[in-house]
């Protein structure tokens, strides 16, 4: 698909997406979110410490890949602008990569960088894909899930293991994934850039797979990425409800998670993931203006990241000049 019907599919999306915001907030009522907001309060700042925690842990992860000792707050940086970048862009993941390894342009070379990433994004996919299987599993033997809600459940169920067969085919058979899709970015001018790719991808994966130390400390940080994810849900959840209900929480972020997947060209995932996620909330016995409410404090939580995200893209200087005049040649 060209650049240019990308963008606009993308804002015929995010139009729909808007939308189905409006509709959902009029639905459950302007007045209940508002209040949900002011019982979250101050707690919005452990929600802001535990995605900063996140984003700590990818970028750990993909360091240890790459096998460097570059700084973490460094690359911290890089990951919360690339995912800046990719949360208020309709190109996705196409620009968000390159973003965080040209951020480190300075610190590790662009291809090395960016292959490490992707071998991180692997198994970072996979990660994702075992989580919602779990999640999934967890949703449905809860009782009194709507037929509707059990139907998607099993849709996911049997998507997220394809997935999961397709990650291990990636791990065992090395294909050259990136490079085939930075060839088809033409009008980046990437020169020479494919080529090291390449080369660097002939070698990631079979050396990741040789170096059992460090692919274990990837699965940790990935484990608990997952982790204070749910952590996160569930101390949102307790603001708004004083319940205690881990397996709640576990189900919303399931669900949640296959929002982001589904819908990726939706800038910020607008309309999508309050609609959802109101749906999911009142199949576990919650309204749906909990559920809403969840989903907008979520959406906070990005926008803010996603400013000081772009304040650090300008600040390193990466602006569209950088991507013409070929910084990823470098």
């Amino acid at each position: 698909m060209s650049r240019t019907r990308r963008v606009a599919v993308s804002l015929i999306l995010t139009a729909i997406g808007i939308a189905l915001l409006i509709w959902q907030v009029r639905k459950v009522g302007i007045a209940d979110i508002q209040r949900g907001f002011t019982e979250v309060g101050w707690g919005f700042l452990v929600i802001l410490a535990l995605s900063l925690a996140r984003f700590v842990l990818r970028s750990a992860a993909w360091m240890t890949v790459a096998d460097e000792r570059t700084s973490l707050v460094t690359v911290t940086a890089a990951t919360i602008g690339g995912d800046a970048i990719g949360n208020v862009t309709p190109f996705s993941l196409a620009v968000s990569e390159p973003s965080k390894a040209l951020y480190l342009r300075d610190e590790l070379p662009v291809g090395r960088s960016l292959a490490a990433l992707t071998a991180e994004n692997v198994f970072y996919s996979l990660s994702v894909a075992l989580f919602i299987v779990l999640g999934t599993g967890a949703m449905l033997t809860r009782v009194g899930l709507p037929q509707d809600v059990r139907e998607y459940g099993l849709i996911s169920l049997g998507l997220m293991i394809a997935v999961l067969a397709v990650g291990l085919w990636v791990v065992w058979r090395n294909p050259p994934a990136v490079s085939a899709i930075l060839r088809r970015l033409s009008w980046l001018r990437l020169g020479g850039l494919v080529d090291r790719v390449r080369r660097f991808e002939e070698t990631t994966y079979a050396f990741v797979r040789q170096s059992p130390g460090r692919l274990a400390v990837v699965i940790a940080c990935q484990t608990t990425f997952h982790a204070l994810s749910v952590l996160e849900s569930y101390w949102t959840l307790w603001l708004l409800t004083g319940t205690w209900s881990l397996l709640d929480a576990f189900i919303l972020d399931t669900f949640n998670r296959i929002v982001a997947v589904v819908a990726r060209p939706v800038p910020l995932k607008a309309g999508v993931d309050e609609v959802s996620t109101a749906m999911v909330a009142t199949a576990v016995g919650l309204t749906p203006a909990i559920g809403v409410t969840l989903a907008l404090i979520r959406k906070a939580r990005i926008l803010v990241w996603a400013a000081l995200g772009m304040l650090l893209m300008m600040r390193k200087g990466l602006g569209r000049q950088k991507w013409g005049n070929g910084a990823m040649g470098q």
